[in-house]
């Protein structure tokens, strides 16, 4: 991500080969866990979703929150175009404000959001990024706002981290081949969340050991 053009050209370029890498590197758990909490977050009004390429999260977002407006962020134009297709398709884009913009300069409107979402999205950070971004994501929300948060994690030692290793290693050589992503390996973003104001409210992390989908709630000053 240091080189902005390079990775737009990037993701540019992969959106319309997105879906089918999914499947070849991990079936359909990826998309099992964007959706694995979906169904239980109360109705909102307001949702932030950052970098969720082609959409598919999105797509249900809407469907399963109707009164909701939301803003979705993404750097890649021909990812936004994918959403805008799928949101215009179940008849949802009057209610869905795209912004083609580098979220780690996307000034972020304080205390605006009840749900702010960032799917497969951390992983794109180093841990300095993440130091400065993610508590300028997270003031987005309003009090008691959601941080719907679905992501690679690390398993615990043992076969399934050796694993992962391989998977990571992997995938952020691709990446960084296509797009400059600067990541040699997955940061811990379990320690990276445990440092900011959440509370964890619903999980669902045995997907598969790779992944997990959480619901948190920003703590409330003086709780």
């Amino acid at each position: 991500m240091k080189n902005n053009a390079q990775s737009v050209r990037g993701y540019d370029r992969l959106a319309t080969v997105y879906r089918g890498l999914e499947i070849c590197l991990f079936g359909n758990a990826l998309h099992r866990a964007r959706l694995a909490l979906l169904d239980q977050l109360p109705r909102v009004d307001r949702a932030l979703v950052l970098g969720d390429g082609t959409g598919r999260l999105l797509e249900q977002l809407c469907i399963t929150q109707p009164d909701c407006r939301i803003t979705s962020v993404d750097q890649s134009r021909q990812m936004l175009n994918h959403q805008k297709r799928r949101v215009e398709r179940i008849g949802a884009l009057d209610r869905v404000e795209f912004v083609q913009a580098d979220a780690r300069s996307y000034d972020v409107p304080e205390n605006q959001f009840d749900l702010v979402v960032a799917a497969y999205f951390l992983d794109c950070f180093t841990e300095e990024e993440l130091a400065g971004c993610l508590p300028r994501f997270l003031a987005g929300l309003r009090d008691e706002g959601i941080f719907y948060f679905v992501d690679f994690v690390w398993p615990p030692p043992g076969w399934r981290r050796r694993q992962a290793t391989v998977y990571q290693w992997l995938m952020h050589r691709f990446f960084r081949w296509q797009t400059g992503l600067p990541n040699r390996r997955l940061v811990d973003l379990n320690a990276v969340l445990a440092k900011q104001s959440l509370v964890l409210h619903r999980s669902a992390d045995r997907i598969h050991p790779m992944m997990a989908c959480r619901c948190y709630r920003v703590q409330t000053v003086g709780v």
